[in-house]
């Protein structure tokens, strides 16, 4: 089962982890029982932003939920990782969102004398298995014990869900479908496939479901871009697999899938594909890509239009796409915005 770093994985999880009654059900399944315990899981919803840095988009995805903690409000941030390789940096990010998700609770509240909580998790997915720390203070030269007390310490839930983690979610079906999908991928041919057949499985718990059709399209769209199998032994998996007739579902994912072009280079000339069409404008698309990341956010900073300034969004450096990142949650209009662009270019 081949890996390709790619939006197929942001876009699984957001997909079925956006859905609050699913993330409930993960919570709830892989948390401390304790600290469930303070969560009203009912209140949980989801905070349409992102807090990723531009010149990461490549490599990492992240989910902001709002829930009630204690009767208090309070956050549960989740970052999904899927380097080639562990990021021996990945808490130094991820408490600069955090420290963001906070500054945004100080200007939401300006009259709030204490700060909500944040439940850190972070899903990882990568060619091996997580081998980084994952308490903040194990990335600080200390020298002696004595300065342990000024220096910051706090640990995340780590869910290593690569081929060689040994985690396996619990929850609801979607929940499991997301683990058997992303342990797939790096495992010898029959192990992969067994995986794969054990999500489809799963989904049956879903038939009499009314959001059966639209899970199985997620499900096998994913598949068809993660996985060189051929159309016709996956389509001949789910025929035997899914408890229902799913043909319609089948020939309407390809036929989405082709209008979009993605199923080019994703079967018999994938690797050509990839290569040609993906590799060879890789600097390019990158580029591209972390601009449209920024003007995104720009748009749910200052909604009223935003699409000119894509051209100057495209022409920043990775360390100026950081910089804006910083200048977005900070600004005040979007004129502001726009002169430091202008600046920028002018340099």
């Amino acid at each position: 089962m081949p890996q390709d770093i790619a939006n197929p994985h942001d876009k699984l999880i957001k997909q079925i982890l956006g859905e609050p009654e699913n993330a409930a059900s993960f919570l709830a399944a892989n948390l401390p029982a304790e600290l469930v315990s303070h969560l009203d899981l009912k209140t949980l919803t989801v905070v349409q932003a992102s807090f990723i840095d531009a010149q990461f988009t490549q490599s990492e995805a992240d989910l902001l939920f709002s829930v009630t903690i204690a009767n208090r409000p309070g956050y549960v941030y989740l970052l999904i990782e899927h380097q080639s390789s562990p990021d021996v940096w990945m808490k130094l990010r991820l408490l600069s969102y955090m420290v963001r998700v906070w500054k945004r609770f100080q200007r939401e509240k300006p009259a709030s004398q204490r700060l909500p909580a944040i439940i850190p998790l972070v899903v990882f997915h990568g060619a091996k298995g997580w081998q980084g720390p994952v308490t903040f203070d194990a990335l600080v030269d200390i020298p002696h014990q004595c300065f342990l007390p000024y220096t910051p310490t706090f640990q995340c839930k780590l869910f290593d869900l690569s081929a060689h983690g040994m985690e396996e979610l619990a929850g609801n079906a979607m929940v499991r479908v997301i683990s058997d999908l992303f342990r797939a991928q790096g495992l010898p041919e029959t192990e992969g496939l067994e995986k794969l057949r054990s999500a489809f499985t799963t989904l049956n718990e879903l038939a009499q479901a009314p959001g059966f059709a639209q899970y199985l399209e997620i499900v096998f769209r994913y598949v068809l871009q993660i996985s060189d199998m051929p159309q016709e032994q996956l389509g001949q998996m789910v025929n035997q697999t899914i408890k229902h007739d799913v043909e319609d579902v089948i020939m309407t994912t390809y036929e989405k899938l082709r209008q979009e072009g993605e199923l080019i280079g994703l079967q018999k000339g994938r690797m050509e594909g990839r290569m040609e069409g993906r590799v060879e404008g890789r600097m390019e698309g990158r580029m591209e890509g972390a601009g449209r990341v920024l003007l995104r956010l720009l748009a749910k900073r200052f909604p009223e239009g935003t699409d000119h300034l894509l051209p100057l969004l495209q022409e920043l450096t990775p360390e100026q796409q950081d910089e804006l990142s910083e200048k977005i949650l900070d600004a005040t209009s979007l004129e502001e915005i726009h002169a430091w662009l202008k600046s920028i270019r002018g340099n």
